[in-house]
């Protein structure tokens, strides 16, 4: 840890254990989105939900163990605006890559458009892309001087919260 910086302790009474689920997304054209997850990402659908009517309610498309994107069938009214730079919203997601340079040449021979990759504040190695509806996914490769890599390493967390580890 650098200066200034402690091992972090829940509060009292917080949620014990968690782990991020899923993020969902309503979506101009499902099919269209469900294409990008899965063929182009390699995601795949885990599963759909019907509405009493029959008609489509959400499909989860699985990149992880208990990791999802939900897409909801939108339409073509428009999307929500990118927060201004100092407001508040949603931004991004982060999917973690062993390879990034990889990952980001098979992604631009699918015809995926990305930056040159780059080194992030947490000094994981990153880059950003968008799904069909411009959604941003932020790619990460969580190398050695990554922040996030440290602070997730599993040992750490044990030690820290050693009834998760059963």
């Amino acid at each position: 840890m650098s200066e200034g910086e402690a091992a972090q302790t829940p509060p009292a009474g917080g949620i014990r254990p968690a782990r991020f689920n899923h993020v969902a997304f309503r979506v101009s054209d499902v099919a269209r989105s469900l294409a990008f997850y899965e063929g182009v990402l390699g995601f795949r659908e885990a599963f759909r939900v019907a509405r009493p009517d029959g008609s489509l309610g959400l499909i989860y498309v699985q990149f992880g163990p208990d990791q999802f994107v939900e897409l909801f069938e939108g339409g073509a009214e428009g999307r929500q605006p990118e927060p201004a730079p100092a407001g508040a919203g949603y931004l991004h997601f982060c999917v973690t890559v062993e390879d990034l340079e990889a990952t980001l040449t098979g992604l631009r021979a699918r015809g995926v458009p990305a930056e040159p990759s780059r080194t992030g504040t947490s000094g994981a190695r990153i880059c950003f892309i968008e799904d069909p509806d411009g959604n941003k996914i932020e790619l990460a490769e969580l190398n050695a001087e990554s922040r996030t890599r440290q602070a997730a390493a599993r040992d750490r967390w044990l030690r820290d919260f050693p009834a998760e580890g059963r």
